[in-house]
């Protein structure tokens, strides 16, 4: 663990203690960072991979229909091996 200095407008912080309290700021923080770094990775990856699909590839999911079908497809998949596995103990 690592102790930092952090400038915060003082309405922010106000709303942060009302929130959290003041003797938890550090976790709130701390879980604010964490989420927020997990939607920038996700935004980034989501940009990279922007493109890489394309409906010329996939012509079985062009539709939403489609896309339920394949859904429906995939879940039944899993809750086959979840009831396999289930059953072996």
């Amino acid at each position: 663990m690592s102790r930092t200095n952090v400038m915060l407008p003082d309405d922010l912080l106000d709303q942060i203690d009302r929130v959290a309290g003041a003797r938890r700021r550090s976790a709130f923080l701390a879980e604010a960072a964490r989420e927020k770094l997990a939607r920038v990775r996700f935004e980034r990856a989501a940009a990279r991979a922007f493109g890489s699909w394309t409906d010329s590839e996939h012509p079985d999911l062009m539709t939403d229909a489609d896309m339920d079908r394949y859904r429906q497809r995939l879940r039944a998949t899993t809750n086959r091996r979840v009831r396999t596995r289930a059953r072996r103990g």
